[in-house]
């Protein structure tokens, strides 16, 4: 800004200024004045505004997306679980179980699978006599009474659709019939009319004990064809049960996170029925006026051919964060002095910079979030050196731009050409060694090129599967991971590196405020996880306690009928023999005695449960004897074990006292039989897993052991690091055994090896000392 001059002496014949023209001068500039502060008040609000309309908007599409991908995820698991059973003429009960309880560790949301067959009615005899040899003891079609609390043998039909196989075990109704039900039949015909994947409309879902309160949910059918016959003949079809309190989990996760409520109606507008809803009070609608209104967004999501419309308004604490006194500051500004009203435009411009700022910052993540969310499915590829043809699948096209089947690379395919030319000689150098056996695998990342002409940076990985006997490879297969967010992040990263010295005065309050929300998101995560914990041990408290109070209520059963039988027995003239009498107080023993040994063995097993829930809720100090804490561990993950075809043995002598911590004791076993269950043994192998321990002084040895495929020295070496995962991309995070190192030695002050060789199994041995240091866990 120029400095003023100094006004020069008047001319000695010069007349002096007249008063009105300084008061004219005054006034000239305070209404200047006035007026830039009221256009600066004006364009600051308006800034406002839209950067409330703008993360609305990104708040909006953050959880649509959220939903879109359960949604997907949800879809993809139902076809890929009846084109199994349809590749399974005959399917039975083990492998059925097996499958689901793969396919649903990986989606939460859908917490049922139910494999429902076409049952003609001359066919229902066998088919029943064969359900119940797979072990359904006592399986037969029915449907529910007429009280809707129990069952009923299902009356005669020309043909039935029960549910034959459900996932977990204990929790679908076996034997429902559910060819009169119109709700459910509805969207299955539909399905089977269209050969694909169909939602039902909400209702609530059955149970093994339907006297339970119901939860609303709704299921995806897939139908099933016979395979390999003349005519297209339908098998029944595969139901997968979503609860919607599972499946909008993560959406709630989502919208609280971005201070935000949701209400989800069932239908194409928000004038359908109200199905669920949360951040928000319960039985509360969206407010129709004023500012939360305002910014008010409408989604709507196709759920497997059924609309649903979903509703998002912020809450309270999202409008006072966006709430700003800097208009009003700027006007007061301006109003006390002219020399302030360039301040105060200037700030308006810096709060107009901010605002694009943000929105620019928004947009990135966005796409950003649509990359990661694009390269979590792994793309596939196989060349032949021999015919040079090269195959891919549908998401090779997807990373590469194209639509499914519009782009098959042929025999005159040059991969080259897909390389960015700054990394070509990179790329060919690696596949140099690899062919040349100088590298056991291909791994490397580069740039490949688009449909469009653009690039997007990928991982490529591969091995040689076959070679001829001159050691040259004819065969070669591998995987192409879209890696181009994660490479995008690292040059704004280096980006921001360079230019951060610059930078730090301006953002400092920025990162004030984004320390608070980090602080925030860390909170509702560890309530998250408490809340997982606490579902995992209820669902094994239900499937534990369900055989012993089973088996109790039909003890009870049997007696209420006995008496009633009796007791019409009683009526008739003719007199009481002694041995009906004698038969009478036989039952009514046996069932008595039978109903207290499950109601005592009910009682044992939730002294056990309430110990280790008590552990796993806190990381407290106390002593306990091994062998018992390993006992009570076990029986909660009784529910996951039963599944499995492979068995535990505990061999841990009693009386090896410890004065330490169970609960992170007991997640560093359960991460061991979990890491073991999952990757040790390989398809058709009834494997062993043994945990022993011993004394060596002041030291506790307890080793955990398997008889499965074990590791390679690539593998040991890289175990206990952050995000190494041999199933990467099916699910596997990489941080199991990170968080068993951590625990072992940070909590519970010990050490922990491994031993293990290919085809040998695997040792962990764990040494924890007798009173575990206080320093460590603190």
């Amino acid at each position: 800004m120029p400095a003023a001059r100094a006004p020069s002496a008047p001319e000695p014949d010069a007349p002096a200024t007249p008063p009105w023209r300084d008061r004219l001068l005054v006034l000239a500039l305070l209404l200047l004045g006035s007026t830039a502060s009221w256009l600066g008040q004006h364009a600051l609000r308006q800034a406002d505004a839209r950067h409330a309309q703008e993360r609305s908007q990104a708040a909006a599409q953050a959880v649509h997306i959220q939903v879109q991908q359960a949604l997907t995820r949800t879809l993809e698991a139902a076809r890929s679980a009846g084109l199994m059973v349809e590749t399974h003429p005959q399917l039975q009960q083990r492998d059925f179980m097996h499958y689901a309880q793969q396919l649903t560790t990986q989606l939460p949301p859908i917490t049922l699978f139910e494999w429902q067959p076409w049952v003609l009615h001359s066919e229902r005899a066998a088919f029943e006599q064969s359900a119940r040899a797979q072990g359904l003891q006592g399986f037969e079609i029915r449907e529910p009474d007429a009280g809707g609390t129990g069952w009923r043998t299902a009356p005669v039909r020309e043909r039935y659709l029960p549910v034959l196989f459900g996932w977990p075990a204990g929790i679908a109704p076996l034997g429902f019939d559910l060819a009169p039900d119109t709700l459910r039949m509805g969207s299955k015909l539909a399905a089977a009319a269209q050969r694909r994947p169909v939602a039902s409309t909400s209702f609530p879902v059955l149970r093994q004990r339907n006297e339970q309160p119901p939860v609303t949910g709704f299921a995806i059918s897939t139908p099933v064809f016979e395979q390999g016959s003349g005519e297209t003949r339908l098998r029944g079809f595969m139901a997968a049960v979503v609860e919607l309190p599972n499946l909008f989990e993560a959406v709630t996760q989502q919208a609280q996170r971005s201070q935000f409520a949701y209400w989800v109606f069932e239908g194409p507008s928000a004038q359908g029925p109200l199905r669920h809803q949360g951040g928000a009070p319960a039985g509360t609608l969206p407010a129709r006026s004023g500012p939360v209104q305002a910014l008010q967004q409408t989604l709507t999501v196709d759920v497997a051919g059924q609309p649903w419309t979903l509703v998002l308004q912020p809450s309270s604490a999202f409008l006072q964060r966006d709430a700003s006194l800097r208009p009003l500051l700027a006007l007061a500004s301006g109003l006390l002095a002219t020399a302030l009203l360039a301040l105060a435009v200037a700030r308006g411009f810096a709060a107009r910079r901010a605002a694009e700022q943000a929105r620019r910052r928004l947009a990135e993540e966005e796409r950003r979030l649509s990359n990661v969310i694009e390269g979590t499915r792994a793309a596939t590829w196989e060349h032949d050196f021999q015919t040079g043809v090269t195959h891919v699948n549908e998401h090779w096209e997807a990373i590469c731009g194209y639509a499914p089947g519009a782009y098959r690379p042929g025999a005159n395919y040059l991969w080259q050409r897909d390389c960015h030319p700054d990394d070509l000689e990179r790329v060919k150098a690696e596949l140099r060694r690899h062919l040349q056996g100088e590298s056991t695998l291909f791994d490397v990342e580069y740039r490949h090129r688009q449909q469009d002409g653009g690039w997007r940076w990928v991982q490529s990985r591969g091995k040689a599967l076959r070679r001829d006997a001159q050691g040259r490879a004819t065969l070669m297969a591998g995987t192409l991971m879209d890696i181009d967010a994660r490479k995008q992040a690292e040059f704004r990263l280096q980006e921001l590196n360079s230019t951060l010295e610059a930078r730090v005065a301006q953002r400092s309050s920025e990162l004030a405020q984004a320390m608070e929300s980090l602080r925030n998101s860390r909170e509702a995560l560890a309530e998250a996880q408490a809340r997982a914990a606490l579902n995992a041990m209820v669902a094994g408290v239900t499937h534990e306690l369900s055989s012993p109070m089973s088996n109790s209520l039909v003890c009870a059963q049997n007696l209420v009928e006995r008496a009633a039988s009796f007791d019409k027995r009683l009526q008739q003239a003719q007199p009481l023999r002694r041995s009906e009498l004698q038969d009478f107080l036989q039952q009514v023993r046996e069932n008595a005695d039978l109903a207290q040994r499950n109601l005592m063995r009910a009682g044992e097993l939730m002294r056990k449960f309430r110990q280790v829930a008590a552990d796993q809720a806190s990381e407290q100090r106390r002593p306990f004897d091994l062998a018992e804490v390993v006992q009570e561990l076990l029986a909660t993950l009784s529910p996951t074990l039963q599944r499995q075809p492979h068995r535990v043995q505990v061999e841990i002598p009693p009386g090896l006292r410890l004065e330490s911590y169970p609960g992170p004791l007991g997640q560093v076993l359960i991460n061991l039989i979990n890491n073991a269950l999952l990757h040790a043994f390989p398809p058709g192998q009834n494997g062993e897993i043994r945990l022993s321990a011993e004394a060596q002084g002041e030291q506790i040895l307890l080793r955990v052991a398997d008889n499965g495929r074990g590791m390679d020295a690539a593998t040991l070496e890289q175990l206990f690091k952050p995000f190494f995962s041999t199933r990467i991309g099916q699910g596997g995070m990489g941080l199991g055994m990170p968080i068993v190192d951590r625990l072992v030695h940070k909590t519970l002050g010990g050490q922990i090896s491994v031993r293990s060789q290919p085809g040998q199994g695997t040792v962990f041995e764990i040494s924890l000392p007798r009173v575990a240091p206080v320093a460590a866990a603190e």
